[in-house]
């Protein structure tokens, strides 16, 4: 008799031990992988956008359109990697401001960038020379992963800075940390006002005295001494150390030889810059230090770190002295994927019950125990593709949990087939997958196909944010045609060795779920078959109803995010004093702290927070404007709490506009932006009323 020679299928059966070992090995991976794979909230994706800033004090807003926006609109419209339709300039008094966002199609946005740097610093040396500042910045996109305020009711700003310079030393001692930045420091001085009466007296002129101040606090290079060996540079450092030497500053000496010191024209005092912005928690002054990660990090241990760290710093400090979390990205992901994962357990757990309630209990273990292998190896490949476990990452794993288990339900199907025919376990097990392995491959590729087209057709930030999830559906389900064909066939041999009809345990269960459900499908296509009329009837119009709903569904590319922290955003006439914003923003603040849903409120009067939502984009400073971070209880109490103040809060102020913000994964700053261009000023500002009549 001539040996028949084995199929592949057949010959991974005879060579269990190899594949059985394989298997182990990825999913222990896999498991190992689930525990150490970088983590975070969403994706990824390069924010798209930046800032070029130019400073040219006692300009008015049309000399600076003049002389500054248009020239640089001219140099930065040159360039093909700038998406003129969301460029846009910002021109006041004294300051210009563009908002600068790189095409879709531009793959290193960093190189860009480094360009128009080089280019600025050219163009500023054509540009008026009262142009102070002229600069570009792209880190205009980095998200802060935790942001602290360090506050205290008996120490005053100056005094809580040394306590954040402490606090930042510690916390650049973890290895994860990119960037520390500090935000509502006070800028001191040391102001000199002069006394007309006794200039007038001495016979001195501000300019004198302008002149000998200007001469002693100036580091002069005073030449270099070369001993054959070495050349050692000589400077001749500035006197002045303290508010007592510039008292005693000579400024004036007459022909007698009497000094006039400038103790005897000026008082000199030390004191703090009146600010542009400040920062309070939860009404009180306060600092802020903002904590970037390192890219490919784990951000829940990254959270855990910090926390662990800040247990021992907090025992270093003043009691008085608190340190609070206005931001916590860390604890939102560990929140998100914590929740995720109990959802997926609960899927799987879901897809196992309903395998067992339709199928035998050995045949359901079978196509059950697949479900976890599936999910581990996939995950293995996906930390070795450098995929982050993220809300979509997770979300193709749920999209395509009940797909994966479809192959080993075809192919334990077709085995048990085969055995109700006489055929004996072994050629049931290699024959049942053999068969059906090229529709089975053709659906599981028709399927990966359909996520496909989201890698080539979607692009920048949107394209960046969906990237793993046709990734993650395409490895699940080629994990799952492959464990279908080279690990099922043996388990089937070694478990099943009865057909169904063979089965008396099937017999016995005449009442069982799978028989009602059976008989109830037979009877309903049936009666299908005897009124084809109303059957295709009844199909065009389920067809068309669903097309009506969807038409009449609300549609959003992203969903809200589902987090216990919202944003306040308040806007004052333009030319509003910084203590009128402040007026406005207390007042808020404190309705706020009154309600019992509210843990915190940080404010920031004439600025904004620094990027604490990867797509919530931090606004210009200006002072007539301020904005609130809460944070709240529970993720329902901030959805009720947003829902109660945009309806009674939102006009509450006449001369403010409140706008509640939550965050989103939406990059621009409304749902509607219209944007009204041309060159008459006077036409514009027409049709924007308008517009914003219209909108109303």
């Amino acid at each position: 008799m001539e040996k028949r020679n084995l199929n592949i299928i057949e010959k991974v059966m005879k060579h269990k031990q190899i594949v059985l070992l394989l298997v182990v090995i990825t999913a222990l991976f896999g498991v190992f992988a689930l525990w150490v794979m970088p983590r975070n909230e969403f994706p990824e994706f390069v924010i798209r956008q930046g800032l070029i800033i130019g400073v040219y004090p006692g300009a008015t807003s049309n000399q600076i359109e003049d002389q500054l926006t248009e020239k640089v609109e001219n140099y930065l419209f040159g360039f093909q990697e700038v998406n003129r339709d969301k460029t846009y300039s910002i021109s006041k008094e004294g300051l210009m401001v563009i908002m600068v966002e790189v095409n879709t199609n531009v793959k290193d946005p960093d190189a860009f960038w480094d360009k128009l740097k080089f280019g600025l610093a050219n163009l500023k040396k054509q540009l008026p020379p009262q142009v102070l500042v002229l600069d570009a910045d792209n880190n205009f996109g980095n998200t802060s992963a935790i942001l602290l305020n360090v506050q205290s009711e008996q120490r005053s700003l100056r005094e809580l800075e040394h306590y954040v310079t402490t606090i930042e030393k510690e916390l650049r001692k973890i290895k994860s940390v990119s960037k520390i930045k500090h935000y509502g420091l006070q800028q001191e001085q040391i102001s000199i006002y002069m006394n007309p009466d006794k200039l007038a007296t001495y016979g001195v002129r501000p300019a004198t005295i302008l002149a000998a101040l200007q001469m002693e606090g100036t580091v002069n290079y005073g030449g270099d001494v070369d001993n054959a060996q070495l050349i050692m540079p000589i400077h001749v450092p500035t006197n002045y150390r303290s508010e007592k030497e510039i008292s005693q500053q000579i400024i004036y000496t007459n022909p007698l030889g009497n000094i006039i010191r400038l103790k005897d024209v000026a008082t000199i005092k030390r004191e703090f810059v009146s600010p542009e912005s400040y920062i309070k928690n939860n009404g009180k002054n306060s600092l802020l230090i903002s904590l970037e990660m390192q890219p490919g990090t784990n951000i829940v241990q990254f959270g855990k770190e910090v926390d662990e760290l800040l247990l021992q710093i907090n025992n270093k400090l003043p009691e008085d002295v608190i340190v609070a979390k206005t931001a916590d990205m860390a604890a939102v992901v560990d929140s998100a994927i914590q929740h995720f994962l109990k959802e997926f357990l609960i899927a799987i757990g879901g897809v196992i019950l309903v395998v067992m309630l339709m199928l035998p209990f050995r045949v359901a273990c079978v196509a059950g125990a697949t479900i976890p292998i599936i999910v581990f190896i996939s995950v293995g490949i996906l930390y070795v593709l450098g995929v982050d476990l993220n809300t979509v990452s997770l979300a193709g794993l749920v999209v395509v949990l009940g797909m994966v288990v479809d192959d080993a339900i075809v192919v334990i199907d077709n085995h048990l087939e085969k055995l109700d025919h006489r055929e004996t376990p072994w050629n049931a097990a290699w024959k049942s997958a053999t068969e059906l392995f090229v529709p089975v491959l053709t659906a599981t590729l028709a399927i990966i196909v359909t996520f496909v087209p989201t890698l080539f057709f979607l692009f920048g930030m949107i394209g960046d944010f969906v990237y793993s999830l046709p990734i993650t559906i395409g490895v699940a389900l080629t994990i799952s045609l492959a464990v279908a064909y080279f690990v099922v066939p043996f388990i089937s041999f070694k478990f099943i060795k009865k057909g169904i009809k063979r089965d008396d345990e099937v017999k016995k269960k005449n009442n069982s779920i799978f028989n009602v459900l059976q008989k109830a499908f037979d009877n309903t296509l049936e009666s299908a078959f005897r009124i084809p009329k109303i059957t295709v009837t009844i199909g065009f119009a389920s067809f068309f109803i669903g097309v009506l709903l969807i038409a009449l569904m609300p549609r959003q590319l992203f969903p809200k995010v589902e987090r216990n922290q919202f944003a306040v955003e308040i806007y004052l006439p333009e030319g509003v004093a910084l203590e009128q914003t402040a007026i406005v923003t207390d007042s808020l603040t404190n309705m706020l702290l009154k309600d019992k849903r509210v843990v915190n409120v940080t404010s920031f009067i004439g600025t904004s927070s620094p990027r604490f939502h990867t797509t919530y984009a931090p606004n210009f400073p200006s002072k007539n404007y301020a904005q609130l971070v809460v944070n709240t209880t529970t993720e329902e109490s901030a959805v009720k709490l947003m829902e109660d103040y945009e309806n009674e809060k939102r006009d509450y102020f006449p001369n403010a506009y409140v706008r509640i913000k939550q965050l989103d994964m939406m990059p621009t700053a409304a749902p509607i932006e219209v944007r009204v261009s041309g060159n008459n000023m006077d036409s514009l500002k027409i049709i924007a009323e308008k517009v914003k009549a219209v909108m109303k």
